[in-house]
This record gives structure tokens, C-alpha cells and sequence, in this order.
């Protein structure tokens, strides 16, 4: 992050004004370049999501902040990007770092296949079923894909479970249990 990327980026901020002609508008104007400059260090100097961030901020204290003293309402806005920078970084951390990208070479080996073999509609339908369970698991989160890989996938046992993440037997099963509903539940949603 360079020190004229954050000068054009607030040079951005500067242009998009906020509506509104009230005290907390004109206390936000004011603000917003160290705002945006506050932003945009925690973001790792990326302008357009640092003015994303601005936007949801004022979204977020547009017309709650009348009872904010003049001489505190720079704090408070501090501490609503802050807690928008923390949850934007929260949300990152939940989305896969890698995701797989097919490979094309086995993608046309199956289309030939498809399109050359004439398979049997016991097949089909079993791959159908297949596919739709894998991507029920894909959708639980990465504990329960666990817990049902590890157990009906692996063969693990509860008790080989409850030790590799140091929890009691009765621990894995209330997790198993709860793991299996959601994935009945996801797979319900797939077939809506």
C-alpha cells in the first residue's frame, strides 16, 4: 500500500457524499478521510473495498447517531469501522482459501464417455444420488464434514473420533447427530 494509492482512494472517498443535511451527515464528511484512511490500512490498502466499508458505514449510523455527543462522534464512527473491518475479516476466514478447479482433461473424458456409452439407468441414478451427497456435504461446515467423512466415509469408529479431537464418545455422537440432520436438511433443499 502505497502512500498515493491511499491519496487517490480518499480522493475517491471525497467524491461520493453522503446524503442527508444533518448534523451526524456533516460530522461524517468530516471524518471520512481518516476514516477511509483507517479502512483502508486494515484492508491491506485495496481502495474499493475501504470504500465499500465507508458505504456500509454509513449505512449503519445514518440517523442512529443523534444522541452522540460532538466530541465523541469520531470515536464512534472508529469503533464501527473497526467492528466492520472485523467482521469482513471474519467472513474471509470462513470461505475456502482453495477452491478446486476441475480438471478439463477428465471433464472430456466424461463427456465422451456420456455421450459414447449408453449407461444403464441403475447407474445413473446411483451416480445421481452420489453427486447430490457429496454436494450436500460440501455445503455442511468443515467440523460436521468431518465428523460424517471420518465416519461413514473412513469407517472411523467414536471412539477413533473422539480422540483425535480430544472429546468424549457422548461428545462425537450429540456432534454426529447434529451433523446428520444438517445434512438432511441440506439435502432436502437440494431436491426443492
Amino acid at each position: 500500500m502505497t502512500f498515493s494509492s491511499l491519496t487517490m482512494g480518499a480522493s475517491l472517498a471525497a467524491k461520493t457524499s453522503v446524503a442527508g443535511n444533518g448534523r451526524l451527515a456533516a460530522a461524517f464528511e468530516h471524518h471520512r478521510p481518516s476514516l477511509f484512511r483507517y479502512l483502508a490500512a486494515r484492508v491491506g490498502g485495496d481502495a474499493h473495498l475501504a470504500e465499500d466499508l465507508l458505504q456500509q458505514l454509513w449505512v449503519q449510523v445514518d440517523g442512529r447517531g443523534e444522541h452522540v455527543p460532538d466530541s465523541e462522534v469520531g470515536f464512534w464512527f472508529r469503533g464501527i469501522a473497526a467492528n466492520l473491518v472485523r467482521s469482513h475479516w471474519r467472513t474471509q476466514a470462513r470461505r475456502p482459501a482453495h477452491v478446486p478447479i476441475a480438471d478439463s482433461a477428465a471433464a472430456a473424458r466424461l463427456a465422451v464417455r456420456l455421450t459414447t456409452e449408453e449407461l444403464p439407468a441403475e447407474a445413473l441414478a446411483a451416480k445421481e444420488t452420489r453427486d447430490q451427497l457429496l454436494l450436500a456435504v460440501t455445503a455442511l461446515d468443515r467440523e460436521d464434514q468431518e465428523l460424517i467423512v471420518g465416519c461413514y466415509f473412513r469407517g472411523l469408529s467414536h471412539a477413533q473420533l473422539a480422540a483425535a479431537r480430544n472429546v468424549s464418545e457422548r461428545a462425537v455422537e450429540g456432534r454426529l447427530y447434529r451433523a446428520r440432520r444438517a445434512l438432511r436438511d441440506t439435502l432436502a433443499s437440494l431436491d426443492s
